[in-house]
């Protein structure tokens, strides 16, 4: 029996779990050596019989398939990717039928969807393209006159280009010839998933000398097609609040905006949400460098552009300089503005800090670090600040790696664009656990900020960790993090608490989970002061600590309410927003209003919010309270 069997993209883990199977049981294997990762070899059992198929004919490779069914053996031949894709199979089926022997095919993932996956790229998006092309130019294999690149390019759809890398001119020519403007988006990705693998988004005229200034000839894939700038698309109908299925009902829309939250870096659908990056260049190299980073980062996070160069319009054909002074820039379709600086670069940065914004300075690090030294003020409130040179060969984060997020960004913008992040936490560089980045992703606030610097230095110098939980609370996380568990109440000086207790231990380090939600609702355009007041007092008359509070709730039609929004960016706490209808299945003691029900189609908004955004287990502690418009209710959250 002979199985033909996809390898995947590169990657030695992106085989099928049946592919893998077929691998371990074969008694002899010929594989694809000039394409398949050899790592995928070590699934075979020691008595394998292994062939390279880069030197041998199609008849050899019959041979050999020939004597193992002959003594009885089972055949894998191993092809890169999928073998239906560029995996000249069919001549091999064909002469197996005329011999008698039986086989059977295995799919794997091919090029195009491991480079998609690099690229977190959707092919196939709403009014943009609902086709996928999947082609080559023509070399030694001819092709067919109706499928050249010209007839194949005037359908403008997504495009994946196979086996042309080392004609990238001629195929950029084509392109443009056949429809494609030479400013569609492209990216060339070399050795999709594999260790070394290097992605670069371009445009279709700029191909080529990509490739040349990156060294890529051959075993590289060429992507076309506006879908890859993830953006101007429409939205699924599928997904779409108001689009009932059989498995849910039409309804109104939740909206979450982060509002800050340290480590996030996904843009969600709230315009006034205002989370951004925002990225400042000096010279028109690094201002191109600019638009480029946005368009590889519409979807996961807004971004905004800024310069201090001098230079006219930007000939990237997507943007355009403004003069900048405090306000949006005038946008038309297909345009993203870069604002103009005119003062100085200092006063711009304290802006952003003060905004929680992310700040990525395309220049000299000494620009960065003169511009907003002023304006540091702690370690777990600073803003995250990356710098990048204008080649777009290293992205640096240097400030608030961790909890601000940093270091992450900068491996994303990174792998977008084909950088190098260059990470000096030590922490990361010697992948062990920090202590400040597992507080933000599960919800703690950090007491006594010293201590992460003592913990993380007895992680390095390979010391013992010790961790006290509060009873009732799963330990096993820090466990697997190699952080030994004492039981708690502590008897004595310990490394980590993780407790709600208000009482005083002997740690290094102390978590107080975030357990409370605040309900909230006001009447349209509150003032953001008299929201951060009316907090205030409540949280204290409640012993209720700012840091405590995991998130903010309300009704959606206050998803865009300035105040709140302000007020929670300058927090960084999370603003959950749900339907009347999510509201009202809430149930409990709820105080109610006829008035409320009249105006938004609930009868409680902040005790139902509040409960709802706890998920299970939630309990409410603070009934509704109201003052001058505006209306709080607490509740608490398992932790």
């Amino acid at each position: 029996m002979v199985y033909f069997v996809g390898a995947g993209t590169g990657a030695a883990d992106l085989i099928t779990v049946r592919g893998k199977r077929l691998i371990e049981q074969a008694d002899v294997i010929i594989y694809a050596g000039s394409l398949v990762n050899p790592e995928l070899l070590a699934y075979a059992k020691k008595a394998c019989e292994i062939h390279n198929s880069a030197h041998l004919t199609l008849e050899e490779v019959i041979q050999i398939i020939e004597r193992a069914e002959a003594h009885g053996k089972m055949t894998v031949r191993l092809h890169t990717g999928d073998p239906s894709v560029y995996g000249a199979v069919r001549e091999q089926m064909d002469k197996l039928e005329r011999r008698g022997i039986s086989y059977e095919s295995c799919p794997g993932v091919s090029a195009c969807f491991g480079a998609a996956a690099s690229l977190n790229l959707e092919y196939t998006l709403p009014g943009i393209s609902q086709s996928l092309i999947i082609t080559r130019m023509e070399g030694r294999t001819k092709v067919p006159e109706k499928e050249r690149i010209e007839c194949l390019a005037a359908h403008r759809a997504s495009m994946a280009v196979y086996l042309s890398a080392g004609m990238l001119e001629e195929l950029g020519r084509k392109l443009i010839a056949g429809g494609y403007d030479k400013t569609t988006p492209a990216a060339l990705v070399y050795k999709a998933t594999w260790e070394e693998e290097e992605a670069y988004v371009c445009t279709v005229e700029t191909l080529a000398a990509v490739a040349k200034e990156h060294g890529i000839a051959k075993t590289a894939l060429v992507l076309v097609g506006d879908a890859i700038a993830h953006q101007n698309y429409q939205k699924s109908r599928l997904y779409a609040p108001d689009f009932a299925t059989a498995f849910r009902k039409a309804k109104e829309p939740q909206t979450v905006s982060d509002a800050a939250v340290p480590g996030k870096t996904e843009k969600l659908d709230i315009p006034s949400a205002k989370i951004s990056l925002c990225v400042i260049s000096f010279t028109r190299a690094g201002m191109l460098l600019s638009t480029r980073i946005k368009e590889t980062l519409i979807g996961r996070l807004a971004v905004e552009l800024y310069t201090k160069c001098k230079a006219g319009i930007v000939d990237a054909g997507r943007a355009s300089i403004q003069a900048y002074a405090g306000e949006p820039p005038v946008r038309t379709e297909n345009t993203d503005a870069v604002r103009r600086v005119a003062g100085p670069v200092g006063e711009w940065a304290g802006q952003r800090m003060r905004e929680k914004s992310a700040i990525l300075f395309i220049g000299a690090c000494g620009i960065a670090v003169r511009a907003v030294a002023p304006f540091l003020t702690d370690k777990l409130q600073d803003a995250p600040v990356l710098v990048m040179d204008e080649k777009g060969n290293y992205v640096v984060p240097i400030l608030s790696g961790h909890v601000g997020g940093a270091n992450a960004l900068a491996k994303m913008i990174a792998r977008k664009i084909g950088a190098q992040p260059v990470i000096t936490t030590a922490t990361d560089l010697n992948d062990v656990f920090a202590v400040d980045v597992f507080a933000m992703e599960n919800g703690f606030a950090i007491e006594n900020k010293d201590g992460i610097a003592k913990i993380s230095a007895k992680i390095l110098a390979g010391e013992t960790v010790t961790a006290s939980i509060e009873t009732g609370h799963c330990i096993a996380l820090l466990e697997r993090s190699g952080i030994c568990a004492v039981p708690y109440p502590p008897a004595g000086p310990v490394d980590l608490v993780i407790t709600s207790e208000k009482i005083a231990f002997d740690a290094s380090l102390v978590l107080r989970p975030k357990e409370y939600i605040l309900g909230l609702g006001c009447k349209k355009g509150k003032e953001a002061g008299k929201i951060e007041q009316f907090i205030a007092e409540k949280a204290e008359d409640n012993g209720i600590l700012i840091s405590q509070i995991f998130a903010v709730a309300s009704i959606s039609q206050k998803r865009d309410e300035e105040g709140i929004l302000a007020w929670c960016l300058k927090e960084k706490i999370p603003f959950l927003t749900y339907s009347a209808e999510e509201l009202q299945e809430m149930e409990g003691d709820f105080t109610a209003s006829a008035f409320v029900k009249e105006q938004v189609g609930v009868d409680n908004v902040c005790e139902r919010a509040a409960l709802k955004a706890c998920g299970a287990g939630g309990e409410l502690i603070v009934h509704k309270c109201a003052e001058n418009g505006m209306t709080l209710a607490v509740a608490k959250r398992q932790w």
